[in-house]
């Protein structure tokens, strides 16, 4: 599988947020494209999509977006619901940048944000790929797991617990919760992971009350969605079964699954070809 070397950081403010992010590829007449990262301690853009990074800057010009509290984008609290907070700095970093539209491809958090950002402003986004995105609180027939008693504590034993954060813990976080197989994690996500989770401004974070906003479910937007969209799910996803995207393939106008029989919630890093292949094909339907 190509690896790139990491691209030179920029950044970017909006609404008095610095946002970090890195760029690969260049201009071509087709629609650039937006990656973003999911939740999880030391996420990434660039860690999360840096298998994806080659496939996609021979086509396309691709920025890979640090939300605001995460990688070296600025700590701050967010404000209302999160999603939507979220989803109004994604916009206002394209408008910073002059990109009228852009496809986006995202994982699991950056998934809801940009449903969010495809629901308010349609008229940006081309298309739309999601991995292990859940902005809602159930599947079909049961509540996420992310919201069980055991997941809630996942930041806190990570950050608060026993020292803080180190390699070994990141380690057991990854195959606990991202990868299906642990064999499939290589030791430069496991350090570009935990470098990036290693930072004070998150752990005042976690100690200030509010500081991660409102969650939202998005189910009664979905249908605002006009943008093709490909939601993927790894069947051995810790975060919530395949009822989860069945649920929003029946809200979503114009969308399709694909599950990966042999991943969890990261699928693009135990599944690299697979995806590649995959999403540049449902991109390239529209350039």
């Amino acid at each position: 599988m190509p690896k790139l070397t990491p691209p030179v950081s920029q950044f970017v403010s909006v609404d008095g947020v610095r946002l970090h992010y890195q760029v690969v590829g260049q201009d071509t007449p087709r629609l650039p494209v937006i990656f973003t990262h999911g939740g999880g301690p030391g996420s990434t853009a660039w860690s999360n999509f840096r298998l994806s990074a080659e496939t996609f800057a021979t086509r396309h010009r691709c920025y890979f977006l640090d939300f605001a509290q995460f990688g070296r984008s600025d700590m701050v609290p967010v404000h209302g619901p999160l999603l939507g907070w979220h989803a109004r700095k994604l916009l206002g970093f394209m408008d910073a940048l002059g990109l009228e539209r852009v496809h986006l491809i995202n994982q699991s958090l950056g998934g809801a944000v940009a449903l969010r950002l495809a629901a308010d402003s349609p008229q940006r986004v081309g298309r739309l790929i999601s991995i292990g995105a859940q902005p809602v609180d159930r599947g079909v027939l049961q509540p996420l797991p992310l919201f069980s008693k055991h997941a809630a504590t996942l930041m806190s034993d990570y950050y608060l617990a026993d020292d803080g954060p180190s390699i070994s813990k990141m380690r057991v976080l990854l195959g606990r919760y991202e990868l299906h197989n642990d064999e499939l994690l290589d030791d430069e996500n496991l350090h570009l992971r935990f470098e990036a989770s290693d930072n004070a401004g998150f752990i005042q974070l976690l100690q200030t009350p509010g500081a991660f906003g409102e969650w939202e479910s998005l189910l009664p937007v979905l249908d605002q969605v006009q943008a093709p969209t490909l939601l993927c799910w790894g069947l051995h996803d810790w975060f919530g079964s395949v009822d989860v995207p069945m649920m929003m393939l029946n809200r979503l106008p114009d969308a399709r699954l694909h599950v990966f029989g042999n991943a969890a919630h990261h699928l693009q890093s135990e599944c690299p070809d697979e995806f590649n292949r995959l999403a540049l094909s449902f991109i390239g339907a529209h350039e």
